[in-house]
């Protein structure tokens, strides 16, 4: 007896005879089988997995977009608080290593090096968190790059793989946040 088929696919009930062991898996037949017998995806998933995907770029855009509007629009007062512009109510410390050990973590700071940046003071920026600017060049970059990768996908285009130059911008950023925060605790001042 055989399943309805799903999404134009054959499929076969576990007991259906194939000389194979069932999967237990039912509405996908040959795929399952498939799967189970060579562990390699049919090529409908692989075509699938390398669809470019659209939603992925415009989030990471939205997100850099807000995180550095957010940064031109908030201020720092006493070189310590993150202050709304206008109500000029201060936002809570949102370190939580911070508030329970009273040492700061390796990304502390980062937020008021973002706004002293975005207000074009370098130099507090990098007293705030040096990691900081290399994070902020690299979140604005994304402005453009996911702006241009939406573009071609838009057209029809393959997206750009940048793998090879994403690891170690990510790989220089952990460890500048991690050399900073252990010349901190060694009692370094930038």
């Amino acid at each position: 007896m055989s399943q309805p088929a799903v999404d134009g696919l054959e499929s076969r009930s576990p007991r259906a005879p194939t000389g194979r062991r069932a999967t237990g898996v039912v509405g996908v037949g040959r795929w399952a089988t498939r799967l189970a017998d060579s562990h390699e995806p049919p090529e409908a998933f692989r075509a699938l997995a390398s669809r470019p995907d659209p939603i992925y770029h415009a989030v990471l855009l939205l997100l850099c977009i807000c995180v550095l509007l957010a940064a031109f629009v908030l201020t720092i007062r006493d070189g310590s608080q993150v202050v709304l512009p206008v109500l000029q109510i201060p936002l809570p410390q949102l370190c939580t290593a911070r508030l329970l050990t009273g040492i700061s973590c390796p990304g502390c700071g980062l937020t008021r090096s973002f706004i002293s940046l975005a207000h074009g003071d370098i130099a507090s920026a990098w007293s705030y968190n040096p990691a900081g600017l290399w994070l902020f060049a690299i979140m604005a970059l994304q402005i453009p790059f996911r702006s241009y990768q939406l573009w071609r996908i838009r057209r029809g285009q393959a997206e750009i793989e940048l793998r090879s130059a994403a690891q170690p911008a990510l790989l220089i950023l952990a460890i500048a946040l991690l050399s900073q925060w252990t010349l901190r605790l060694a009692g370094v001042t930038f």
